[in-house]
């Protein structure tokens, strides 16, 4: 693929004659684009499909047809894509203005004109920008879309020689970033006595009973081998009999679980199985980072549809109609972590049959990430989604011992599906990790045979340390949070801050505590924070009073 970008003195009405040069040739245009951009130049920009011997034939016929200042060719890898687009969104009230004044700043775009009941909206950026802000604005209704071609421009020269390694990397990884929980984390150990509350690491060690297995299993020459890849027969029972028991699926047999390498293996395994390019997966946000950068790898760097809960009155809320408006026919699934990292929100049963409905109406999965089922406090009670009637055939589950049982490092977790389902997953996951880790199944066996005492142990600590945090935070005024129903983390926000990214570095260099900006768990967290409150004791109170300490002074 070329790209010719011409200067020319001609006004935009040559551009028959520009294409002329290309339709002659038999050359397939992808794209032609053409810009005035000042009162006696015009830019046109064409990507061809056409070979190398080609190019120069070309540039010589474009000087000779049209006026030409200046012809500059090159291929995609050497270039920015660009591309700009008008969308009318609907405005029913004044809470929708706000959202959408939040999204607007969020995806760097601009309100190009303002009517009755209705904004238009102007976003330049990449193909995937722009189709990421689309779909941010479904929900709100849109009434028309006016899009341009792609532009491309020239990426700027350092001057500095690099190696050529031959390699063109793939356009969506240059999208890519390292999760921004990983970045907090990072950014924290460059400073001295910096106290993290960022990740969620267990600051428990895992039991004894867990350790003592692991090291029987090495002693008995029961690791050194492969396991199946679908996880060995003794920790495939006991899930079964505890999915039976504890999540209600009563019918589910060993053929309907495949053992993973830590929860993250099986939803990429999941994502990379039934999804292709185009599928657009609906993600209820705030939202877990990693599944947002997981799907946008199984797309090729297409992105999640976000659905954003809504903060109200203390309560993170969702609209089933926002999730029915915002399927498309390209909608392949909806994504739900339950509870949820990291708003601590626990779903309804009746919130769960809304969703299970329109999964139905529109033939769509539902994936779900149950990672931290054990940890669900008060009144609330964890409900698996698959266990819902007729809800199995379209569920997809992800369930995992690294929060139940404090065993984050041993990565294990489990996926849950129909039968079918499995075996095409099994394709993915056997070509990414082969099996899981040995040592790590047989602990994970006496975890779920010690699962009571243990998971008990480590709920009655995290509702301690939750009520710890609640304390803590309720003494600043500028805080606003949502009582944390499920999982570890308490999600608030402060008074006046919008660019919560800046904002947690500063917290890092000027108070010296670590915590995660909202925006990283997608649209529904900007200005909001996340704290693990599973890390020590200690370290709660010393962190969360500096932070404190860090409001008052500002």
């Amino acid at each position: 693929m070329k790209t010719f970008l011409v200067l020319s003195e001609n006004k935009p009405g040559v551009l028959y004659k520009v294409a002329d040069v290309f339709l002659k040739r038999k050359i397939n245009v992808q794209s032609l684009t053409v810009a005035e951009i000042d009162q006696n130049i015009s830019r046109f920009t064409i990507t061809v499909e056409c070979t190398d011997a080609n190019v120069e034939k070309i540039e010589k016929n474009l000087y000779k047809i049209v006026e030409v200042l200046k012809v500059v060719s090159a291929s995609d890898q050497d270039l920015i894509f660009k591309e700009l687009a008008i969308v009318k969104v609907n405005v029913s009230s004044p809470n929708v203005m706000r959202d959408l004044d939040d999204l607007i700043y969020l995806h760097k775009a601009e309100i190009a004109y303002t009517a009755e009941s209705a904004i238009y909206v102007e976003k330049q950026g990449s193909e995937d920008d722009i189709n990421s802000f689309i779909n941010s604005l479904r929900p709100y209704g849109i009434k028309e879309i006016v899009r341009s071609g792609r532009v491309g421009i020239l990426k700027p020269r350092n001057g500095k020689k690099s190696i050529d390694f031959s390699l063109n990397y793939p356009d969506y990884i240059e999208h890519l970033d390292v999760s921004a929980i990983k970045k907090i984390e990072y950014y924290s150990r460059e400073f001295d006595d910096v106290v993290s509350l960022a990740q969620g690491t267990p600051a428990s060690a895992s039991d004894s009973a867990i350790r003592e297995a692991a090291k029987l299993a090495i002693d008995q020459g029961l690791v050194d081998k492969y396991t199946s890849g679908y996880g060995i027969d003794e920790l495939r029972q006991l899930l079964v009999d505890k999915l039976r028991r504890e999540n209600n699926l009563t019918n589910v047999t060993e053929k309907n679980i495949i053992v993973t390498h830590g929860a993250a293996e099986g939803l990429m395994a999941i994502f990379l199985a039934l999804f292709r390019r185009n599928d657009e997966i609906i993600v209820i946000t705030p939202d877990y980072a990693s599944h947002l950068t997981q799907i946008r790898i199984s797309g090729k760097g297409g992105r999640p549809v976000f659905l954003p809960m809504q903060f109200e009155q203390g309560q993170w809320r969702f609209s089933l109609e926002k999730l029915e408006s915002s399927i498309t026919v390209n909608t392949r699934a909806v994504l739900i972590c339950n509870p949820s990292n990291p708003t601590g929100k626990v779903f309804s049963k009746d919130e769960l049959m809304g969703i299970l409905d329109l999964a139905k109406k529109y033939n769509l999965f539902v994936i779900t990430d149950e990672i931290y089922e054990k940890f669900v406090y008060d009144e609330k009670t964890h409900i698996s989604f698959a266990s819902l009637p007729s809800a199995f055939e379209r569920t997809v589950s992800i369930f995992g011992f690294s929060k139940s049982f404090s065993m984050t490092g041993w990565r294990v977790g489990y996926i849950v599906a129909e039968e079918q389902i499995i075996r095409n997953i099994f394709k993915v996951h056997d070509a990414l990790i082969t099996c899981p880790t040995a040592v790590s199944q047989y602990a994970a066996v006496a975890a779920l045979k010690n699962s009571d005492r243990i998971t008990q142990r480590l709920k009655q600590e995290y509702e301690e340390k939750r009520e710890l945090c609640v304390s803590l935070l309720k003494e600043n005024p500028k805080i606003e949070f949502a009582y944390p129903e499920g999982a570890y983390y308490l999600f608030f926000r402060v008074q006046g801050v919008t660019d919560d990214f800046s904002f947690a570095l500063k917290l890092i260099e000027q108070a010296g505590v670590a915590i995660v900006p909202g925006s990283a768990f997608g649209l529904g967290g900007e200005g909001f924070f996340r704290i693990a409150f599973c890390r020590d004791r200690e370290d709660i109170i010393k962190g969360i009073t500096r932070l404190n300490d860090y409001l008052r002074k500002i």
